[in-house]
């Protein structure tokens, strides 16, 4: 049995407290100051979740971040960090002044964050930033793949991976949180599952967005939707995926596996960035649909493309990437950071 700190309280972070529970694990999960209702609704009904819609384990405790004392954090085995990608700055503070012992952290969060003129992965942000506090690159994994944040905590069938530079780290967390429908494959291509987890974020509204732009003419209870346009898309989404990938130091490999084309599949299935992408296929813009269906969401594929921008145009005005091999990626930027309308048709793509 160990002890598992889960830092925010959100779909995911909550979800993982499942396999983790299941286990026999102890399991302290902590929310942020953006999740007060949801701890308010677990501390009276662990299966009260008002967003998950899924119950949580008896089990396991639930606690408000005013709570959390640098005790908690001293007696976690484990740090796995649940907050949303616009909480990652908060989370770092967080740890810095409460973390007074190194702990290993395990990422449920997926971005990227502009650096010195680039891009750097969470894990990397993280692991520079607490540097001070004894953590190394070795004790930060990230975790990947194809994951439902409600199927998980329902115990479907779900595979994930792992990665990391630490084999004895992951081989530690596998040990932890692996259960026969929660299944953990392992990589050390710790920077290929980063960016393949941020941009499936990005490209699934391209890939989504084209069930609402080329609907089936004559829908069937059965196949409501018509599946060629969006079928191309995708393969599309994971060649520029790959490229991408190699460009920010992974391996393209990886975006053909379960960090890249399986989170890919399922994140363009459902969620907010699929909506985002079924309001662009219709035409409408980023601004309208922020501040009318999807009012108030995270929408980590949006803030994929707002870090992704500048040093993807430096990236080819130095000549290290083709333009032409990224017209989904590019028409996506254009119409988040821009405002434009998404401006993406079949003649603008060399499919292979």
């Amino acid at each position: 049995m160990a002890n598992l700190l889960i830092l925010g309280a959100g779909v995911m972070g909550s979800a993982m407290t499942v396999p983790a529970a299941d286990n026999g694990h102890r399991v302290t999960l902590v929310g942020t100051h953006l999740d007060e209702e949801i701890i308010k609704a677990l501390k009276v009904d662990s299966a009260a979740h008002p967003k998950l819609k899924a119950p949580l384990p008896a089990q396991i405790t639930a606690i408000g971040i005013e709570e959390l004392d640098p005790e908690a954090l001293r007696a976690a085995e484990v740090v796995l960090l649940g907050v949303s990608s616009p909480g990652v700055g908060w989370a770092i503070e967080t740890l810095r002044k409460r973390m007074l012992e190194p702990r290993p952290i395990a990422l449920l969060t997926k971005g990227l964050q502009p650096w010195d003129g680039g891009l750097r992965s969470f894990a990397a942000e993280i692991a520079a930033a607490l540097a001070g506090q004894g953590l190394s690159e070795r004790m930060v994994a990230g975790i990947g793949g194809p994951c439902i944040a409600k199927e998980l905590a329902d115990r479907q069938p779900t595979a994930v991976v792992y990665a990391g530079a630490d084999p004895a780290l992951l081989e530690t967390l596998k040990g932890l949180l692996q259960t026969p429908y929660y299944r953990v494959s392992l990589s050390d291509d710790l920077e290929g599952v980063e960016v393949c987890a941020a941009l499936k974020n990005l490209l699934a509204i391209a890939v989504s967005a084209m069930w609402t732009r080329h609907p089936e003419h004559n829908p069937q209870p059965h196949k409501p939707r018509a599946l060629n346009p969006a079928s191309a898309a995708f393969s599309q989404a994971v060649r520029e995926m790959a490229g991408l990938t190699g460009w920010f130091g992974g391996r393209p490999e990886t975006a053909y596996g379960l960090a890249g084309l399986g989170d890919l599949h399922v994140t363009a299935g459902g969620g907010r960035n699929s909506r985002l992408g079924f309001l662009l296929g219709e035409g409408m813009a980023l601004d309208a649909a922020l501040t009318g269906p999807l009012s108030g969401e995270t929408l980590e594929g949006a803030d994929t493309a707002l870090a992704l921008a500048g040093p993807l145009e430096n990236a080819f005005a130095a000549g290290r990437l083709a333009p032409g091999d990224y017209p989904m990626t590019r028409a996506l930027i254009a119409a988040i950071r821009d405002g434009r309308p998404l401006a993406l048709d079949f003649e603008s793509i060399a499919f292979v």
